[in-house]
């Protein structure tokens, strides 16, 4: 198995963090940025973007999309020329579950951000059906990526994701999950997508720590 700072992570880009931006907000910061792709998107609508990773190869590429990338262990906080900057818009998608101790990175990333600028994380739920049903069978399977990727090492929940961001001072203005309806490849040859998401907002209405597979919460610095 590689470690975290031999794995590569490219992907489409996450759509649901990309959305939740401000519109507003320009400088932006990518803790674990990946190989940049997510960091090209918000490029291409204007945005300055920072990234941070712990892996060189993917520093390397991110470099194509991003103003600056610093190459960092998030274990020990932000670097320090991030800390000299102020950002209007932090990102930690998939990132948090892979620090043992996130309390300087967060402590870190509040002072980061402007009044009234945005921290956007995006998790694993570990609580997902899926995951609950591995558990109850005395699985805990690991993988190469997703919820059971093993380089993970914190796991969260709708609810604790939630109360992470308010004990270190921020003000939960959004929490989601997305996911996809249980058999889901045999729904989508009986029901077209609009239906399908209107399935799904109403299985989210009964819990959305049952049926989410990725969390997203939205804090805001307070003024003052």
């Amino acid at each position: 198995m590689k470690q975290s700072s031999e794995k590569i992570y490219s992907n489409t880009g996450n759509s649901e963090v990309l959305n939740r931006v401000p519109e507003g907000a320009v400088h932006i910061l990518d803790v674990g940025c990946g190989a940049g792709v997510l960091a090209g998107l918000l490029k291409e609508r204007g945005k300055v973007v920072d990234g941070i990773t712990i892996s060189e190869t993917e520093r390397s590429a991110a470099l194509q999309n991003c103003r600056d990338v610093f190459l960092y262990n998030l274990e020990n906080g932000l670097p320090v020329e991030i800390q000299a900057r102020k950002y209007d818009c932090i990102i930690c998608s998939h990132v948090l579950e892979h620090i043992v101790y996130p309390t300087q990175l967060l402590q870190q990333v509040y002072a980061s951000l402007h009044n009234g600028g945005v921290l956007i994380i995006a998790l694993p739920n570990l609580m997902h059906y899926k995951s609950r049903i591995e558990l109850i069978k005395g699985n805990f399977p690991y993988q190469e990526a997703g919820i059971w990727d093993y380089t993970h090492v914190k796991w969260y929940t709708f609810k604790s994701a939630q109360k992470l961001l308010s004990h270190f001072g921020f003000a939960v203005i959004e929490a989601d999950v997305t996911g996809e309806l249980p058999f889901n490849s045999v729904m989508k040859k009986i029901a077209p997508a609009t239906v399908r998401r209107k399935i799904f907002c109403f299985l989210k209405w009964i819990s959305r720590g049952f049926f989410g597979y990725q969390i997203l919460v939205v804090g805001k610095k307070q003024s003052g």
